[in-house]
């Protein structure tokens, strides 16, 4: 089983790679990563196996990506989202807030002019 980390049928990803040389395979790869990218530009850490941060998400090649803070407790972790909110507004993304279904984290949908880049791939 491969990681994701390997290049398929030894092609490079597409998009290159993102922070910690993360492939980007796909437009949506790339849109995640950039959320990423302006997320860490501004401060905010994201998760790793040793300490509590967002983490971006994109489960489907349509819709919106996920964003969530991992940390505890959940006043800590509501102050966090909200300064997200703040971000990604300034940074013109399309939002809401539940993307958990349970009150928390936000589906974020690419940056305008992001989306725009997608239209010369096809897809």
């Amino acid at each position: 089983m491969s990681s994701g980390d390997d290049q398929y049928d030894g092609q490079a990803p597409a998009y290159g790679h993102g922070f910690e040389a993360r492939p980007l395979w796909s437009v949506r790869d790339r849109d995640a990563e950039q959320l990423r990218e302006l997320l860490r530009r501004r401060g905010f850490v994201e998760f790793t196996e040793g300490g509590d941060g967002f983490v971006v998400e994109h489960p489907d090649d349509e819709g919106p990506m996920l964003l969530v803070h991992t940390r505890q407790p959940r006043s800590e972790r509501v102050a966090a989202e909200q300064d997200y909110g703040r971000l990604l507004e300034q940074a013109g993304y399309r939002f809401a807030p539940n993307a958990t279904g349970d009150g928390e984290g936000w589906r974020v949908r690419p940056q305008p002019a992001a989306a725009g880049d997608t239209s010369t791939d096809g897809a």
